[in-house]
């Protein structure tokens, strides 16, 4: 059996550490923060701002879809810095309210996500393991990747080790 939380809730919030470090580091660049907050690799790409909204949605979900969570709605309304910060923290506040006893024995469970072109079957463990996991990494990487491109001084260790990173 596996420990769905220990697989998700710590290791979301540990990237959403990360994540506000790295976005402080943005703040902190000089560079225009409409310029970064509109960033994207290519232009059919979502910007910043849907990365890290993107990369709370599924942290979200997952607690609600897995661990049985209340849900907790939060717009996509964030147009500077500041707000994806706030963004950040607040999903952090939820996550850390997270019921561990709503994980337990839902490996097994039905999760269907229901998506335009048709919907994803999944059991809980392969939600999190095949969606969830993937996908926000994908999200909160590119966010990384976006404001590294766009000059933020950032390093790998920014990334994973956020504060904690010395140097």
């Amino acid at each position: 059996m596996s420990d769905l939380y220990a697989m998700t809730v710590p290791v979301f919030l540990r990237a959403f550490r990360n994540l506000d470090h790295v976005l402080a580091k943005a703040q902190a660049s000089g560079i225009d923060e409409q310029d970064l907050f509109g960033a994207r690799l290519i232009a059919d790409m979502l910007p910043l701002s849907k990365q890290v909204q993107i990369a709370s949605d599924t942290a979200r979900f997952a607690a609600v879809r897995v661990g049985l969570a209340a849900p907790s709605a939060m717009a996509d309304e964030e147009t500077t810095l500041d707000q994806l910060r706030e963004r950040v923290a607040k999903t952090i506040t939820y996550l850390e309210g997270v019921d561990r006893a709503g994980f337990a024995g839902r490996e097994d469970a039905e999760v269907i996500l229901k998506l335009p072109k048709g919907d994803l079957h999944f059991t809980g463990l392969s939600y999190v393991t095949d969606f969830a996991l993937p996908n926000f990494f994908f999200h909160v990487t590119m966010a990384y990747a976006l404001l590294r491109m766009k000059g933020v001084p950032l390093g790998k260790m920014d990334f994973l080790a956020g504060s904690d990173a010395q140097g």
